[in-house]
């Protein structure tokens, strides 16, 4: 008898096979990629055809990743693949795969692929996903006009989180004109579904509509523990699941000057955001805001905030360098009117950026492409939160750049960039000639000069195999390599996915000594590691010493039934 194949799209040709790659998205020094990549789909053990496979990398958008249609026989196949951490998945509307899940970066199943690597029978599973649909009423039974539909999902252990979605089709997330919505494709599992803001303690938010629904879950509750859970199962549909939401309620509009703390001189162009405080008065380092900038004589209008407590500040601009001291103002019972906000210029950085070690023209072009940014401990407890001062700052061609806008406190200056510099990492920091391992203490006001940022550019990778044996981890469950520089404690370690087959692969290392390790990694969904894994998964470590070789490789053996006493 001959098996059923699944066909899950009309637009394929009998027997077409299709593989793309879109060339375009790869960096112009890329080399031409020489791996292969060929498995199978499957729907309940049997072919599915015409079912779309996507190879997706974190170094370029999900829109030029490849692509490959399954033939009849449910086989798909990639060829010319560069060297990459990639993501596969099988797409198609209205099915999910149990390989992959629902929370940025861990997407598929992981592959890490080398080189000339031919990768086969790498396999996928496709489920029917389930459907949740229903209608959002006002009080009046008036149907509620594109209105955001929101998912928390409940992880392996019963841990309510948000739901993340792929899908190109947003409106599913939203109702229509008749205040109906429809959302396919879940993942089995018990989810909570609600419309509206929530009004939690410490959050920011700022919409364009001067009205909005408080959060309502379903059937009509207003916490979590009211609610009720929606349960989904393969190609089930959850229907009538409706919400009737109370009257609107009206945002809030703040109203102040921008003013010159010295002299009381009005500022103008300066951008003015609001910033999520608890009800104990902590910064939560959440902020927004409506775009808007002080005109000339101050004065500033931040439209369409959610009633609350909050701090207001100045966001850094590049161009003036201003910071601020927070005023806090509570929106609770009406607008906010009459703030002024006292700006001064904030401390600055300057110095010079170098790469250390090479002559290439190729890697010292990298350095017009970097960018800095810096992480502040500030001076006082009430120095505003993170923004000020965690926005990017470009190092100029010949290596000079200055960073502004600084509050006063310990500043850890770090580096980051496009693809083209990737390879380049941060060394070490030098001041007047010596170390600062733990940044650069900053005055208020100070402007500190002759740092001097010394970059180093790593060529070697290190490919690796993280080997199970005497026992099995939980299902689904996914392990991170982690690599520290041995002699350079300072240093932050490199953590990298180990993909379905135990491999793992870290480049643009630099010479020296390195530690690897391996740790779970947590994410919705997970199951928990037990206390005794845990225990003895922390005492396996390899050592290896990286010279200027292009590639290395090691393993490390991981045995669940070796008891720690016995190591």
């Amino acid at each position: 008898m001959q098996k059923l194949s699944f066909a899950l799209s009309i637009l394929v040709l009998p027997f077409a096979f299709h593989s793309v790659w879109a060339a375009q998205a790869q960096a112009a020094d890329t080399k031409p990629g020489t791996a292969t990549v060929s498995g199978r789909v499957t729907l309940k053990g049997e072919p599915a055809r015409g079912v779309m496979v996507v190879l997706e990398t974190q170094n370029q958008p999900a829109s030029n990743a490849p692509r490959a249609r399954t033939d009849e026989n449910g086989r798909f196949n990639f060829t010319g693949v560069p060297a990459e951490r990639y993501s596969v998945y099988a797409s198609a509307p209205g099915y999910v795969s149990p390989e992959g899940n629902n929370f940025p970066g861990m997407r598929g199943k992981t592959l890490n692929l080398a080189d000339g690597e031919k990768v086969e029978n790498f396999d996928l599973d496709i489920k029917r996903g389930g459907v949740i649909a229903g209608k959002i009423t006002d009080s009046q039974g008036r149907p509620v006009i594109e209105e955001r539909i929101n998912l928390i999902k409940f992880d392996a252990n019963n841990q309510p989180q948000p739901y993340y979605f792929y899908t190109a089709n947003y409106d599913l997330y939203q109702t229509d004109d008749r205040g109906f919505y429809r959302i396919y494709g879940l993942p089995e599992g018990r989810y909570l579904l609600s419309v509206g803001y929530a009004a939690s303690p410490g959050s920011v938010a700022i919409t364009s509509r001067r009205e909005f629904y408080p959060r309502v879950i379903y059937p009509d509750a207003t916490s979590e523990s009211e609610a009720k859970v929606i349960k989904v199962s393969e190609g089930s549909e959850a229907e009538n699941i409706d919400i009737t939401v109370p009257d609107p309620k009206q945002t809030r509009d703040v109203y102040g000057r921008v003013v010159d703390a010295e002299n009381g001189q009005p500022i103008a162009g300066v951008e003015v955001v609001i910033v999520g405080m608890t009800s104990e008065g902590r910064y939560t380092g959440g902020y927004a805001g409506s775009g808007s900038r002080s005109g000339p004589n101050g004065g500033f209008r931040i439209f369409g905030a959610l009633p609350g407590k909050y701090a207001l500040i100045v966001r850094p601009e590049e161009s003036s360098g201003f910071i601020s001291d927070p005023v806090i103002f509570d929106i609770s019972e009406g607008d906010a009117t009459g703030l002024e906000l006292k700006v001064r210029q904030g401390a600055s950085i300057s110095g010079v950026a170098v790469i250390e070690g090479t002559n290439d023209p190729k890697i010292l072009s990298k350095l017009s492409h970097v960018f800095l940014y810096t992480y502040i401990k500030p001076t006082s407890s009430n120095a505003p939160p993170a923004p000020m001062g965690s926005r990017p700052f470009k190092v100029n061609a010949d290596g000079s750049f200055r960073i502004e806008g600084l509050q006063a406190g310990k500043v850890m200056i770090m580096v980051t960039g496009p693809l083209e510099t990737r390879g380049l990492e941060l060394g070490r920091t030098e001041y007047n000639g010596a170390p600062a391992p733990e940044g650069i203490e900053v005055n208020p006001g100070e402007q500190v000069t002759g740092v001097r940022l010394v970059l180093v550019y790593g060529a070697i990778t290190l490919r690796g195999e993280v080997q199970i044996v005497g026992g099995v981890f939980p299902p689904g469950q996914r392990l991170r390599a982690i690599v520290r520089r041995v002699d350079q404690p300072m240093r932050m370690p490199l953590v990298r996915d180990v993909d379905a087959r135990g491999h793992f692969v870290i480049e643009n290392l630099t010479p020296g000594e390195y530690e690897v390790t391996a740790a779970p990694s947590y994410y919705p969904g997970s199951q928990p590691l037990s206390p005794e894994i845990m225990r003895r998964l922390s005492t396996f470590k390899e050592k290896v010493v990286l010279s200027g070789a292009d590639q290395q490789s090691i393993t490390l053996v991981i045995d669940l039934s070796q008891k720690e006493r016995d190591r």
